[in-house]
């Protein structure tokens, strides 16, 4: 048969068109970022064939905008019927939930045009559109129909693209959520939770979201959640942050993945990586996607050919923190909580200010203090001292030596792990303030004997350390609790890494030193 033009087009166009009337920052602070026609076709495609040839299917789309991934669904389903795919498919449900109503004129057109395009092919259709709090409805339809238990629920597919927003921790969302026993911070978390245990059983569920949940603390519980009712089969990531959501200028590491509604885990999960039209694709075997063993449900995202090296180097690595007798903790000053103690000349009175601008290389680089290039006679932008006095003192700390690393990376940055040692011989002062865009490892509050800080560097520097961070990383920034999930090398190889004569500067230096001291993989080197 010949099909009218694209409804996913259309679809996309009419709600872009209605998107693109409300403010940016309107559509930010409700988490709208909308889905563009090549990611919906991709999660409208990963659904399987038998999943959809029965008589009756359910697809649910919660915060669905102007309906483009219900279209890509739609188009999908009747391509599969022209081709003679689908013999046993009778009834489709489309239920599209969308709290802002300014999108339902959009919304309810393309619907009766997705429906239309249904019935010309046999299928009947039932269109429900729904206005209110989708987390609300969920939760009351949870709690009155034990839909958890995989016997009440009809909910076949669902597809999902939900708002990207935290929760506040007295709203009534979190309330609600609480009441069936869901713990998250955040909407896209609340909406993938609830839809899977919306789904009958095996029923199958696509999204896109932040790849911030696979790991973690704020996310540990729906991870939890999240594994114990559904298996993982396919995770596509992308390689630069503003590639899904370029329309909407976005920055955020998102990523596709398709859910099962089962208990049994497949062998293994296909990760892919690449343009969506021919993705660079890797079977990864599930117990290394997901540790069975691991309590915290950390998800490992790595498609590169050498990744079980990196991860078998790491975990074979004897350490943790307390073992090594070193913390890590965030920089203590909240600059624009200690405004009025900011300074931007170092004056009598005042200690140096380092942000994350100051860690390069292996280093730590004090603040400038003679050259003015500002007319006010500022030396930068930025602050580069902070007042000693009784409000801030509490939040400055001894110049020591420590080993610092950035807690957040620049936009598309080659590195996630950037650290350097802190010399105290560069600072004439007593005291100093790191800023909380900062990471420092120490010895409750002190520093570290010269090898041992050089050897932690190095190691964080090196290419098999930033590999490894990035398969569990979810986020642009490296958080402290990240740091301490991480294995480390004993003290004295540390030390004994730390005392070579090398080039920090050097990349293929420091990594051709961990292969031949640790055994780490040639690949780094």
């Amino acid at each position: 048969m010949t099909l009218p033009p694209s409804l996913l087009t259309l679809a996309d166009a009419s709600g872009w068109q209605a998107s693109v009337e409300k403010s940016r920052e309107l559509r930010s602070d409700q988490g709208q970022f909308f889905t563009p026609p090549a990611i919906a076709r991709s999660l409208a495609g990963w659904f399987s064939v038998e999943s959809f040839n029965q008589p009756n299917v359910h697809v649910l789309d919660p915060g669905a905008g102007g309906g483009a991934l219900t279209a890509a669904v739609v188009e999908r389903l009747v391509t599969l019927r022209a081709n003679a795919k689908l013999p046993a498919l009778r009834e489709v449900i489309l239920e599209v939930w969308e709290l802002d109503e300014s999108f339902h004129p959009t919304l309810s057109q393309n619907l009766a045009a997705a429906g239309g395009l249904l019935s010309q092919v046999g299928i009947h259709p039932v269109l429900r559109l729904h206005s209110g709090n989708y987390i609300e409805a969920a939760v009351r339809s949870l709690a009155e129909n034990l839909f958890d238990d995989r016997t009440r629920s009809t909910v076949t597919h669902a597809i999902l693209n939900p708002p990207y927003r935290k929760i506040a921790t007295r709203s009534k969302e979190r309330a609600w959520l609480g009441s069936v026993e869901i713990e998250t911070s955040n909407l896209y978390a609340a909406f993938v939770a609830l839809a899977v245990r919306q789904l009958t059983s095996d029923g199958e569920l696509t999204a896109i979201t932040p790849r911030s949940f696979c790991n973690g603390p704020y996310f540990r519980e729906f991870r939890r959640e999240l594994l114990s009712r559904a298996t993982f089969h396919r995770v596509h990531l992308f390689d630069s942050r503003s590639e899904a959501f370029s329309r909407d200028q976005v920055l955020q590491e998102n990523i596709l993945f398709h859910l099962r509604r089962e208990t049994t885990a497949p062998s293994h999960v296909m990760l892919s990586n690449g343009p969506l039209a021919a993705p660079l694709e890797s079977p990864i075997p599930y117990d290394q996607f997901v540790s069975p063993v691991d309590p915290d449900r950390v998800i490992h995202l790595a498609t590169e050919t050498d990744a079980c090296d990196v991860r078998g180097f790491f975990e074979a690595l004897p350490c943790r923190l307390p073992d090594l007798n070193l913390e890590v903790s965030t920089g203590p000053v909240v600059d624009f909580r200690l405004k009025e103690a900011l300074a931007y000349q170092l004056e009598s009175n005042a200690v140096p200010l380092l942000y994350p601008h100051a860690v390069k290389a292996g280093t730590v680089s004090p603040p400038r203090t003679r050259s003015t290039d500002y007319p006010d006679g500022r030396l930068s932008k930025k602050a580069v001292a902070i007042r000693n006095d009784a409000t801030s003192r509490k939040w400055l700390l001894p110049v020591a030596r420590f080993v610092l690393i950035k807690r957040f990376s620049a936009k598309e940055e080659k590195r996630r792990l950037v650290a350097g040692v802190l010399n105290p011989d560069d600072f004439s002062q007593d005291l100093i303030g790191i800023e909380n865009h900062l990471n420092f490892f120490h010895r409750k509050r002190s520093g570290l004997p010269l090898a041992l800080a050089r050897g932690l560097s190095r190691f964080l520097n090196s290419t098999v350390a930033d590999r490894y961070f990035r398969q569990f990383n979810g986020h642009t920034q490296v958080n402290a609790s990240d740091l301490r999930a991480l294995r480390y090398p004993d003290a004295n190889a540390l030390e004994r890494l730390g005392s070579l004569d090398l080039d920090d500067t050097q990349q293929h230096s420091i990594d051709l030193a961990l292969t031949e001291l640790l055994g780490a993989p040639s690949f780094a080197v």
